[in-house]
Formats: structure tokens, sequence, C-alpha cells
């Protein structure tokens, strides 16, 4: 038995394992773009837990750089803890673990952080150092109440017709933008992206450098989820952009298409914020709900706030590592985060 760092020939039995583990495959390509094409230098960052010529368990990170107070350093997302369920009870979630915060300090990663499952949140905080930051809101605000109710209630699908007409009813309401800038959709991000990353490295005491190189791996060349981006600017500057998703949702007795605001920033300017949310709603005006995290008294929380989103539940809590001696990040005031700093959305 023996924990090693991932070596090439690992791929085919870390598959395997995955889809033993949550019960559904995931491409090569999925694969590939999660671990072997992020743009930072320092991954794939995977260990693995060999037992009989077998992978029997998995730990791995994101490996992004990030802004603390203000100066750059590394960060790791945790993704895809898993123990081959025939190996449980073996003590091999508790080693993949110390092995995960000894191998990171001497990669130079100064915090971990992530969003676990309830079991998984549980064992982190009760076997490791790990501290829990807070819970994240989920904004939601409903376009299509009436779609909505014929999926969750059989008779309401008689008023499901007047849905299209109440959709269109609140789009005519959105105002036009009346700010001296200009929305575009993006394909590709340019240095004026990672321009703005730095002018506001300092928005909090963590910040994920969201430079060109990560948003375009990030949200341009992900293999399996469709983004739309669009960015505000004046002249050659960007003031801000914003990241939008659509998928269906099956409920009980049909389907609703649900919107996300996925990845949002720009600068402290409350109509900039206002017309970056304009257009994501235009862009999702198709769907029923449009939903989107958001962290306490955080530019994109007053936004959503404003517009008449609702907090809807606290899906999932953030639960951070400090690998030094400092609290910082500790508290989910520290951070600036959304759903796109998740691998799952």
């Amino acid at each position: 038995m023996a924990i090693r760092f991932f070596q090439p020939g690992d791929r085919e039995g870390i598959q395997q394992l995955y889809t033993k583990v949550f019960g559904k495959e995931r491409s090569l390509a999925g694969w590939e773009w999660k671990y072997v094409n992020h743009p930072n230098p320092v991954n794939p960052w995977i260990l693995v837990f060999e037992k009989s010529d077998r992978i029997a368990g998995h730990i791995a990170l994101w490996v992004s750089e990030v802004y603390i107070k203000g100066e750059l350093h590394l960060a790791g997302l945790r993704v895809d803890t898993m123990v081959d369920p025939d190996n449980r009870g073996q003590g091999i979630y508790q080693q993949l673990n110390e092995a995960m915060f000894t191998e990171a300090r001497k990669s130079g990663i100064k915090l971990l952080y992530g969003f676990p499952a309830p079991k998984a949140r549980e064992l982190l905080l009760t076997r490791t150092p790990a501290k829990e930051a807070g819970p994240v809101s989920r904004f939601v605000y409903i376009q299509n109440p009436f779609t909505l109710a014929a999926g969750m209630i059989k008779l309401a699908s008689l008023a499901k017709p007047l849905g299209s007409i109440y959709k269109k009813s609140i789009s005519k309401q959105r105002r036009l933008s009346s700010v001296p800038y200009r929305l575009e959709t993006v394909t590709a991000c340019d240095g004026r992206f990672t321009d703005l990353a730095d002018r506001l490295s300092a928005i909090r005491p963590v910040v994920i450098r969201r430079s060109d190189r990560y948003l375009n791996w990030r949200y341009h060349q992900h293999p399996d989820n469709t983004y739309h981006m669009a960015a505000l600017s004046q002249g050659a500057e960007l003031a801000g952009y914003v990241v939008v998703k659509k998928e269906g949702k099956q409920l009980n007795h049909g389907s609703v298409a649900v919107g996300t605001i996925v990845d949002w920033l720009a600068i402290d300017d409350e109509k900039v914020w206002q017309e970056l949310l304009q257009g994501a709603l235009h862009q999702l005006r198709d769907c029923d709900v449009v939903q989107s995290w958001a962290l306490p008294e955080t530019p994109s929380a007053n936004a959503l706030a404003s517009k008449g989103f609702k907090v809807k539940d606290h899906p999932l809590a953030l639960v951070v590592h400090p690998l030094e001696n400092t609290t910082i990040g500790c508290r989910l005031e520290d951070w600036y985060l959304h759903q796109g700093d998740v691998d799952s959305f």
C-alpha cells in the first residue's frame, strides 16, 4: 500500500474509481480539461492510494493563483476525493488528507478550500484541521411562475401557456442601458481581463485571480458545458464581465429551464453591476428560473437583491484549511467566490 503522486498510466484506474464511487461516467475530454489543461503549471495535482496494484483512493486539487491580502499566492480547490467502497473503513480517507496537507505545503500552496457534500464535510471537520467559514447563499429569481408551478403540481399545468406571456411582460420592464459603457459578447478573454483582476486584487482578503488564461480555460474551453460571457467596457478599459449558463431541470410533472449567473467581477460601481445583471437576465430571458450564489455584503449580493432575487437556501458550506499559521480565509467574509470557482458548475 502506498500514497503517491499521479502518473500518466493512472488515468484509466481513476476513471473506473470515479464511476464506481459516483455512479456516473466522466468523459476523457472532461478529465483532461479538469486536470491536465488547467493553465497553472502546478497541475495536475493528484494523489492516489495504491493497493494490490490498483487505485483504491484518490484526492486532488485544482491549484490556482489567488490573492491573499493583495499578494499573489497559490490556493487549492479540493476536488474528487474518492475511496473505493470495498476499502472503506481502512483509514484511507484520513491518510489521503494527511498526505495532501503535507504535499500541498511542499508545493507552495497556502490555502485549501472547497464546498464538500454533507458527509465529506463532517469528516473534514472532525478528522482534519479544516474550518467551516460559513454557508453560501443561493439567490433565486422566478421569471415564469406558471411553468415552475406546472412542473411541481399536476393541475397547475393548465396555466402553463400563461408563462410565455408573463416572461414577455417582465422582459419589457427591463430598462435599456443608461451608463456610458458598452456590453459585448466575449468568446475569448484577453489581457484586459487580467488587468481587471489585478486592479481588483484587494476587494476581499482572498480572491481567486481571474486572469485571461484562467477564464479562457474555465469557460471558453470547457468540453461539456456551454457558457455565455459578456463584458462591459468603456473605451479600451474593461469595467466588468458576467458569465451565465442555461440548463434543463426535471421536476415531478415536467421540466423547467434554469439560468445560472456562474461568475461575475466588476469595478466598485453600482451602475456597472446593474448593467451586468441586466445583460445576464437578457441572455437568460427564456429561462423560467434564474439563480446565483452570492456571499454576504458583496456587490453581487446587493445587485441581486435590488432586482428582486430572494435567498432560497444555503446549499453548501465553504470549508477551508490554511496551511500556514493564519486565520485568513476562515470567515466567509474573507472570500470573493462564485459558482464558477467550483468544478461542478
